[in-house]
């Protein structure tokens, strides 16, 4: 009786051990190879669609860059001479736009100013036409074709009593383009964007 148990729990310990190793690779297997198949497999479906939208890329998205104006050979900017004031408590900033580098900028392409951004708290920029500098429509919102040139623009400033002198301004906006591969000619360019806009408290303020 004794020596039928003893089989039997070392049937049982062997099945048990040859089991486990089995089912713990089975196991891991089995569930990588169901995550990568839903998420790469499929082709079509349900499923397939889930994962498009999850980690596809827009074809539409893919000629439009969005960030600062030097990372992309964007246009550059020059200062037009100090900030001139416009009321107690307002300045005008005046700017020339234009395409440089040295290649040409490919037909299709457009960048459009969007944002102002300054280094030091104190100084609020706005869009506006002002100034005596010849601006004929405001920085901000500005859109730049291929190869435009002989534009003049201009920001509204307004000082806080935290304004310091030499407090700079860059631009940031969006680089369209028509094809990925023009937007990566375009960012590949050899472009001096200009150094930023430096803004000291304007005689008379």
């Amino acid at each position: 009786m004794s020596t039928a148990v003893a089989a039997a729990l070392t049937a049982l310990v062997l099945l048990l051990a040859g089991c486990a190793p089995g089912n713990a690779d089975g196991d891991g297997s089995g569930e990588t190879a169901s995550t990568q198949d839903d998420g790469s497999a499929h082709g079509g479906g349900q499923e397939g669609e889930e994962g498009e939208a999850d980690g596809g890329e827009d074809p539409a998205q893919e000629p439009v860059r969005t960030g600062p104006v030097a990372d992309y050979g964007g246009p550059a900017y020059g200062d037009q001479g100090e900030a001139e004031v416009v009321e107690a408590g307002v300045w005008c900033k005046t700017i020339a736009v234009f395409w440089g580098g040295n290649e040409p900028v490919p037909e299709g392409v457009r960048f459009t100013f969007e944002e102002a951004i300054v280094d030091q708290a104190g100084l609020q920029v706005e869009s506006g036409v002002c100034g005596t500098g010849g601006a004929d429509r405001s920085c901000l919102g500005l859109t730049v074709e291929a190869n435009e040139s002989g534009i003049f623009c201009s920001v509204v400033l307004r000082p806080g009593e935290d304004f310091a002198d030499g407090t700079t301004i860059t631009f940031s906006g969006t680089l369209e383009c028509p094809t990925t591969e023009v937007c990566d000619a375009v960012a590949a360019r050899e472009v001096d964007p200009g150094p930023p806009l430096v803004v000291n408290t304007p005689e008379g303020a």
